[in-house]
């Protein structure tokens, strides 16, 4: 029996670096006139849950990011300078709409050097008695890390750098929030835990800062309960103290992949349309089917890597690999927006031309999957897995009805628009934390995704008899994708089951003279 590769060995084998990272400028970032601005502008504070689940370790709990200062139908960028060490820093708000820019100068008492607003931001914590086991004052920093998109019209990637403050020597520093984004109101809270479970968390903007920002009433405050876990059950942390136990139990290879984009229009004006959940508004892009020039094309590849086992319920399974891959000449994108503060996104596909986004159209949802070696976002109704006799009836399906998309294999990097290195055109998966707002799944021109089907994934065969049947692939099944063409969305592969129940066997013939079954490149 050949063991299958792992999602995440494909990862590695194609280069794919899913690492953090953001685009630094040093001069404004105004990359030309956007069109598309359908308000004046304004900044909130958005929850992403009413609750929100936090790992302890050792007594200390570490709060993800989860409250999010959002931008828009403006993008907001910050000034802070000095013309000597020994003078104070000047604080500038400039909101950008289209051609327009609005400068207003901040007044001394908010501004706390180049780290952003003087005690902008106060963080409460209540147990259930009430009490208040935290209460503390921080700045506000306009600015993060790990950027949200908010509205589909909005910009489509980050621009200005991810962080405020600077050192000794530091004279001006620059930072903001596109159009249509949002970022962490706090990103490193962490605190005693005092043998609490559940808590109330409370963050409010303070009024003179909210009121220089112009946020409204409604929106200077946000409030979540707060769960707390032990990071290290049964003591699996045992030798990992403090923070390097907190990064062994994150993110899987699948999550947490932060996107990196050229620089781009601060307003995204050729962004889309489409309101969303969290106070978008619409853009500017007409309703219509998007052109041929902006489709991917959607291919689906015979299975491979076919093995039978009895999984750990002592069910007998047929495991496989399927990949399906996009063919261009466009890449396929799809967006998911939070609908409030449930765990479903609304999807939404994305069409590009030459670099820029120039439309974008509903296209269904994705759920949040709170499983071992999961717990990220998932898009349904990628593709469809189906083992099917000769008459194509189905006589067994794949547990497998929902993806978290990445390019971890190349299939064809000759065909127009193929994407030579994926992970560092910004479009790469973004699988998303439980607390995210947004996130952007893609399928570059020129590669496909490839999952592993096991276990309760894989082909129920207990009511299966032996016999000669086929795999069915199926990518895009419901149509609800836009591509080019849906004539290649099918592939077959053919096999022979046998044996008996607890032992039962599989014979694949070869595809096209192409043995699957062993290692590529090795007899």
């Amino acid at each position: 029996m050949v063991k299958p590769r792992t999602r995440a060995r494909q990862l590695v084998s194609a280069g794919i670096g899913l690492v953090a990272a953001a685009l630094v400028v040093t001069t404004t970032a105004n990359y030309g006139a956007a069109s598309g601005t359908t308000g004046k502008g304004t900044l909130k504070l958005v929850a992403a849950a009413d609750t929100v689940q936090v790992e302890a370790y050792e007594g200390v709990a570490y709060v993800q990011p989860s409250v999010w200062l959002a931008a828009y139908d403006a993008a907001f960028e910050f000034r802070a300078s000095q013309t000597a060490y020994d003078k104070p820093v000047k604080l500038t708000k400039t909101v950008i709409r289209g051609k327009k820019r609005t400068t207003t100068t901040a007044p001394a008492s908010i501004v706390d050097g180049m780290k952003g607003f003087k005690d902008g931001l106060r963080i409460t914590l209540k147990n259930k008695a009430g009490k208040v086991i935290l209460d503390e004052k921080r700045p506000l920093c306009p600015g993060g890390y790990d950027r949200q998109r908010v509205q589909t019209d909005g910009a489509t990637g980050p621009v200005y750098p991810e962080f405020c403050g600077g050192n000794w020597f530091t004279k001006g520093v620059l930072y903001g929030i596109e159009r249509g984004m949002a970022v962490p109101t706090v990103s490193d809270l962490e605190f005693e835990t005092r043998g609490e479970t559940a808590l109330t968390m409370t963050m409010n903007v303070s009024k003179p800062v909210a009121d220089f920002l112009g946020l409204p009433k409604a929106s200077r405050s946000a409030k979540q309960n707060l769960v707390i876990v032990d990071g290290c059950p049964e003591g699996g942390c045992e030798g990992e103290g403090g923070m390097g136990a907190r990064s062994a139990h994150g993110a899987d290879d699948d999550q947490g992949a932060r996107t990196v984009v050229p620089r781009e229009s601060l307003e995204g004006g050729e962004n889309g349309r489409g309101r969303l959940p969290l106070g978008g508004a619409l853009g500017s892009i007409k309703p219509g089917k998007p052109t041929k020039d902006t489709l991917p094309d959607l291919v689906s590849l015979p299975a491979w890597q076919i093995t039978t086992e009895v999984d750990e319920g002592g069910t007998d399974r047929l495991n496989f690999a399927a990949n399906e891959w996009n063919a261009g000449p466009a890449p396929m994108i799809v967006e998911g927006f939070r609908r409030g503060t449930t765990p479903v996104m609304d999807a939404y596909q994305m069409f590009y031309r030459d670099g820029k986004q120039v439309g974008v159209k509903k296209t269904g949802t994705m759920e949040f999957h709170e499983a071992p070696e999961h717990n990220h976002w998932h898009f349904l109704d990628f593709a469809k897995y189906e083992l099917v006799d000769a008459k194509d009836k189905v006589v067994s399906t794949s547990g497998k009805q929902s993806w978290c998309l990445a390019p971890t294999d190349p299939v064809d990097l000759t065909v127009p628009g193929a994407t030579m290195r994926p992970g560092q055109t910004g479009l790469e998966s973004a699988c998303g934390e439980k607390s995210a707002l947004w996130l952007r799944e893609s399928m570059p021109t020129g590669w496909g995704d490839t999952y592993n089907q096991s276990q309760t994934q894989a082909f129920d065969l207990s009511k299966v008899k032996n016999g000669t049947y086929r795999i069915k692939v199926t990518v895009n099944p419901d149509g609800n994708l836009y591509e080019r063409t849906r004539s290649n969305n099918v592939s077959y592969r053919t096999i022979t089951i046998g044996g008996k129940a607890g032992a039962r066997t599989v014979k694949v013939p070869p595809y096209q003279g192409i043995d699957t079954e062993t290692w590529w490149n090795e007899e």
